[in-house]
């Protein structure tokens, strides 16, 4: 893929939830926002979609069955290739803060369940991962010059 393919192309994100009503509504927020979407339902899906899906950044349940989201984190960040990947974890409404060990283990930010739209689409955008519109935006702007 060429830089501006790449550029253009709609940020990825894969969701990683084992509700599949919630991930499905994910879906539903980010794709409506502009963002290409992959589900994963549990820990092993999920590490096995970064490498075929190669996600621009992962939403991760925390509590997902067989593996973890924080075990899927912690694989995640110890592969080479996914160290520049933003990690988001869904946390149990009773975080209100990032729950210790998650900064440790690699994520960049949480989401409170039931999740906020806005909390997700804030948090991807402060991790510099827009949405389609954004960077075609930003490619227009770079020819301009």
């Amino acid at each position: 893929m060429s830089y501006l393919e790449n550029a253009t192309r709609p940020s990825r994100v894969l969701v990683v939830e084992d509700q599949r009503h919630l991930a499905r509504f994910l879906q539903y927020v980010l794709e409506g926002a502009g963002y290409e979407v992959c589900n994963a339902y549990d820990g092993e899906q999920a590490l096995s979609e970064v490498d075929r899906f190669r996600p621009d950044a992962v939403v991760v349940d925390l509590v997902l069955p067989g593996i973890s989201g924080l075990e899927v984190l912690r694989r995640l960040r110890a592969e080479r290739k996914a160290k520049k990947l933003v990690i988001l974890v869904l946390t149990p409404g009773h975080h209100r803060d990032i729950p210790p060990g998650l900064v440790e283990a690699g994520a960049n930010a949480h989401c409170i369940k039931p999740v906020d739209p806005s909390c997700l689409l804030e948090s991807l955008s402060h991790f510099q991962v827009p949405p389609a519109y954004a960077r075609a935006e930003s490619v227009k702007a770079m020819s301009a010059k």
